[in-house]
């Protein structure tokens, strides 16, 4: 996405808790001519969210485009086989969310005041994942914190609406990434060096080259922006698993539990979200 945003004329900063790989990254961007900028950021953190806010601005000016795209995978067993619920840490779950979705909500809300305060332009990208609309087995701690990302875009993209911002949850498959390096790392920093070798986890995995190249997602993106899309779907293959869960969602769809109930015209309006029409 920087590289895309920086083809494109933007200023850059990169905000990452990893400071080896903020500056590579600042570096290789700076060689393409790209002005960019690097701030220290634990997206867990309040404050580390308003001291990176603050310095960005101050470097730039009011920031025009907030990507949200911290993320941690669950991790899989040594032997390949994916991480069942039942056999999920509790520290481990409620790690994935805290990056995930507080992650999330916290750059949102520091953002947020800053746009509206200066008239109510910019836009939030949100990554999520396909795993935030269908729930493959053995990715239930991963799955629910990306279904979580995607309901709070689209509740928030309606609430930003009439304010001139708009919201956009990125639902990519496969792309080459080094997710599942970082997050064994982030796993053995939070939860102890030994947490791995305890669980069984893959603690290291190459980049796959058979997944789509980050750089087309990030011009994706790029292009989802100016068209003030919802959805952004680099992966267009993924739409039968798509309708198979709300196909399934209709097939139990029945009768009302009570006998001619329904739910008053008042709370089926408050439930209506603009943003889906």
């Amino acid at each position: 996405m920087a590289q895309a945003f920086g083809e494109a004329g933007m200023k850059l900063v990169i905000a990452d808790v990893d400071v080896e790989r903020r500056t590579a990254a600042i570096d290789a961007l700076s060689k393409n001519g790209f002005d960019c900028h690097g701030v220290d950021l634990d997206v867990r953190s309040a404050a580390s969210w308003t001291a990176a806010a603050d310095l960005a601005e101050a470097r730039f000016g009011a920031i025009d485009i907030l990507c949200n795209n911290a993320g941690i995978g669950q991790g899989r067993r040594t032997d390949g086989t994916r991480l069942l619920l039942e056999a999920t840490d509790e520290e481990l779950f409620r790690l994935v969310f805290d990056i995930n979705v507080t992650g999330v909500f916290l750059g949102a809300r520091t953002f947020v005041p800053r746009m509206v305060a200066r008239g109510g332009a910019g836009h939030i990208v949100n990554t999520g994942s396909m795993a935030g609309l269908i729930a493959p087995p053995g990715l239930a701690t991963y799955s629910a914190s990306k279904y979580a990302v995607t309901a709070l875009s689209e509740s928030l993209r309606a609430e930003l609406a009439d304010r001139h911002i708009g919201v956009s949850v990125l639902c990519p498959g496969g792309v080459q990434s080094r997710l599942e390096t970082t997050s064994a790392e982030r796993r053995n920093q939070q939860l102890g060096s030994g947490y791995d070798r305890e669980t069984g986890f893959l603690s290291d995995r190459p980049i796959n080259p058979e997944m789509m190249d980050p750089i087309a997602v990030g011009r994706h993106v790029l292009r989802a922006i100016r068209n003030n899309d919802l959805y952004i779907f680099p992966h267009p293959e993924y739409v039968d698993l798509i309708a198979e869960r709300f196909a399934a969602i209709q097939r139990n769809i029945g009768l009302s539990a009570q006998d001619g109930y329904t739910d008053p015209d008042w709370l089926l309006a408050a439930s209506r979200n603009p943003a889906y029409s």
